[in-house]
């Protein structure tokens, strides 16, 4: 599956269920290379391909470089190809030592949807949360909660959530809340409403896990604060656990066989040799040292 079409159609259905995917596209290829320009697919964050980029010596890279770039949110442009590779400056270069010989340049653009802020309750605090949230480019889904059972059908895998209903339906809520798979949980309440609504999600036998990633401190920290600065305070919050996340860098090592620094993670091609791992961009580079480390070990730098 490679049509435009087809690429489309699946770009558009992530866009709509907020989930974020990295869009790949060849812009270069030189003969011979499986790939043609334009051709394009979609990396998803847990390593999965839609779409055609390339065999075994492009794909194992462009997905490694497209987590880093969901993690970065940063675009990137590869050129894939033989040992005697010069990319521009800009460009980074990947050697692998396909048969082929050919070269490919591919454009990676995270695409990453604004975060979902799920804000349960008719209060003003909850009114403030919403427009703040609304104002720093979030979505924002309100349920108000009073005409019946919380429903957060509407609440999507990784959303953060504010229980600001003030001790109306708090643990109905953050029930509701915790089964969904959020990002954070937030609870806006006083001290003691805060311990009653935790013990009563105990009592009901929600995991101790998942009790104790509920954030109540801003309803208890901040005292006589006014509504809209506790509002400020949790999506602040929200913020920084979200800047905290996307600040997570990959690791790298250096691929012995040509002295270039690539990404590493659990699909990186791995050989021991003497007590040491060694990492390498493909399986024909982990080959290729396999025949001779010493030759390339004593290359290294500080070897």
């Amino acid at each position: 599956m490679n049509r435009t079409a087809d690429i489309a159609r699946i770009a558009a259905d992530l866009a709509l269920r907020g989930r974020p995917y990295v869009l790949a596209t060849v812009v270069r290829a030189e003969a011979p290379a499986s790939v043609r320009p334009g051709a394009k697919a979609i990396v998803h964050p847990d390593g999965q391909v839609d779409g055609w980029i390339g065999g075994s010596c492009s794909e194992p890279n462009v997905v490694r470089h497209a987590r880093r770039a969901l993690l970065t949110g940063e675009s990137e442009l590869l050129r894939i190809g033989p040992e005697d590779l010069e990319p521009p400056v800009g460009v980074t270069g990947l050697t692998t030592t396909c048969p082929s010989g050919g070269t490919v340049d591919i454009f990676l653009e995270p695409v990453m949807p604004a975060p979902q802020l799920v804000v349960v309750g008719h209060t003003p605090v909850a009114h403030a949360v919403a427009a703040i949230g609304e104002a720093i480019g979030h979505r924002v889904l309100v349920v108000d909660g009073r005409e019946g059972p919380v429903d957060l059908a509407a609440m999507e895998e990784g959303a953060n959530v504010v229980v600001a209903s003030m001790g109306h339906y708090d643990e109905d809520a953050l029930a509701a809340a915790l089964a969904g798979r959020p990002a954070t949980v937030s609870l806006i309440a006083s001290r003691r409403r805060a311990a009653a609504a935790l013990g009563l999600l105990r009592e009901r036998g929600v995991a101790e896990e998942l009790i104790a990633a509920i954030d109540t401190r801003p309803g208890v920290e901040l005292g006589e604060a006014t509504q809209e600065e506790i509002a400020l305070a949790v999506v602040a919050g929200i913020v920084q656990r979200l800047r905290g996340t996307s600040a997570e860098r990959p690791r790298t090592a250096v691929d012995p066989t040509s002295g270039s620094e690539i990404l590493v993670d659990e699909t990186t091609p791995t050989a021991d040799h003497e007590g040491v791992t060694y990492y390498f961009s493909c399986h024909g580079c982990r080959g290729r040292f396999l025949e001779d480390p010493a030759r390339y070990v004593g290359a290294l730098p500080g070897a």
